[in-house]
């Protein structure tokens, strides 16, 4: 009995320290999603991907002049970024430097062989509708289909033009996995 009690604290314990709403010393007070960027040998390639193929939307185009880049340490050179945004909120900064590419990185043969920001993950509501999309658009798949990696949770790997890895992933509570974000179901 003892050793079931002693379980259960660990349990709980570990469930507390998971716990995306417990109060920490210090938490970013942020004002809107996250937006991660991609710098880019092509940027209309990518675009085409990201706009044509997932259906992100462009919401803005913009080019930085090499003194503003220089003093913002991004570039010497200055850039164009675009912006593109979900169905869900989430932006995603598209970045070409002026001059001096990017050198292409190596794409890993395993996801988890790259160091540092590795994929982007879209929880997606229709998995076999976004598989179909990505096959006729000549999308690289890292498995044929999509994987059961939890019960009823179904996940897939893919590559975008320049080799960064794409995630979608399909859940089928999904106010169970992110219950944060649906609290407004308690009002009805």
């Amino acid at each position: 009995m003892k050793k079931i009690g002693i379980l259960l604290l660990a349990v709980g314990l570990m469930v507390i320290a998971l716990d995306a709403s417990a109060q920490q010393p210090f938490s970013l007070k942020m004002t809107v999603p996250l937006e991660p960027g991609i710098v880019c040998i092509n940027i209309d390639r990518m675009l085409k991907y990201y706009v044509d193929v997932l259906g992100l939307k462009l919401v803005a185009d913009a080019k930085t002049p090499p003194e503003l880049s220089k003093k913002f340490g991004a570039t010497p050179h200055g850039y164009r970024i675009v912006r593109l945004q979900t169905p869900y909120g989430e932006r995603i900064k598209l970045v070409q430097p002026n001059q001096d590419p990017p050198k292409q990185n190596p794409v890993p043969e395993w996801v988890y062989q790259r160091q540092g920001i590795t994929y982007l993950t879209f929880v997606i509501a229709n998995m076999n509708e976004t598989v179909k999309r990505l096959k006729e658009n000549g999308v690289k798949l890292i498995s044929p289909e999509p994987i059961e990696v939890r019960p009823g949770v179904f996940a897939l790997y893919t590559l975008d033009p320049e080799g960064n890895y794409v995630e979608f992933v399909e859940y089928p509570d999904v106010p169970a996995y992110r219950p944060d974000l649906f609290k407004w179901r308690q009002f009805f």
